[in-house]
């Protein structure tokens, strides 16, 4: 069942939404609660801060709006503003008591978003706001961390860090200089596959067979699941990456797991109609009559 609004409600989502500036003060002077809670736990002021609305998110916030909410999916709206690059939005949050530092859904905070998004401004704009870079989201991952491994000079600088040059070894050999090639740098993965969520599932999705070669060689957990229970072969699969999700397959990745929707890589590629990756099944006999995908469905509804 959906959710009824009131017809009040109905003004303040669209007016927080369209930036209506003078219905949300009038509903306000009327009486009306504009920190109400909304559909899955939102409210106004997120909409608003999504939107980039910062005037609005002023009245709110000065009204005494919860400027720390987070709706059931653990976004707030320090986490809107920051992923939108609403650099206005976010002084105001802080200034009317937003955490800086809240985590997210997925543990990170909101510099880590915009480093992972290469927005310098907003990233300069958090860090003037007292951003933690070292705060680790559930993946080990930290703002100063990803901006070390994307070797991104941008994001050195604002950071206040340098790229580290790679070092020549220099040998002489009877008065012949030999400069040798620096040693190729490798993503750090732990045996856990720290780095999953974030590298090695990205370059699933991508399409990025050779990044996601080096890191099975580096030790990364190629049938990891994600907080949805999505794969890299998953990942792969609904991206329509037919190469990196043979490739996987080839590397050992499991045909069968499911993610939260209780659908396997093999459905997945069924319902996006992934035929390259689908025949690649069938001429090596890992995909077979319509009776053996039942007997999948229901091992997958039986896992959820």
């Amino acid at each position: 069942m959906g959710i009824k609004y009131t017809e009040d409600q109905k003004l303040l989502i669209t007016a927080a939404r369209e930036g209506q500036y003078d219905v949300v003060k009038r509903l306000m002077d009327e009486g009306f609660d504009v920190d109400c809670e909304l559909k899955y736990g939102s409210s106004a002021l997120m909409i608003a801060a999504s939107r980039g609305h910062e005037s609005i998110v002023r009245l709110i916030a000065a009204a005494g709006g919860k400027v720390n909410r987070r709706n059931k999916f653990g976004i707030s709206p320090m986490s809107e503003a920051a992923e939108r690059g609403h650099q206005a939005v976010l002084r105001t949050l802080v200034e009317f008591g937003a955490d800086i530092n809240m985590l997210l859904n997925k543990g990170g905070t909101a510099v880590l978003a915009a480093v992972m998004r290469r927005d310098i401004k907003t990233v300069k704009v958090l860090l003037e706001l007292g951003a933690n870079i070292d705060i680790e989201n559930f993946d080990g991952w930290s703002a100063r961390k990803w901006a070390k491994s994307e070797s991104d000079p941008a994001l050195l600088d604002a950071f206040g860090m340098q790229k580290a040059e790679p070092a020549e070894t220099v040998v002489k050999l009877e008065e012949v200089v030999v400069k040798e090639d620096p040693p190729v740098t490798r993503v750090a993965v732990s045996s856990a596959g720290q780095a999953f969520w974030t590298v090695f599932m990205r370059a699933a999705s991508a399409g990025d067979v050779a990044t996601v070669r080096r890191l099975v060689d580096d030790g990364v957990e190629i049938n990891g699941q994600s907080p949805n229970g999505t794969t890299a072969l998953i990942a792969a699969v609904k991206n329509g990456q037919s190469a990196v999700a043979c490739e996987l397959v080839e590397l050992g990745a499991d045909l069968g797991l499911c993610d939260q929707d209780g659908f396997n890589a093999i459905q997945w590629a069924q319902k996006k109609g992934l035929v390259p990756f689908i025949q690649v099944l069938k001429d090596r006999a890992l995909v077979g009559s319509e009776e053996d995908e039942i007997h999948s469905d229901e091992a997958c509804q039986a896992a959820s």
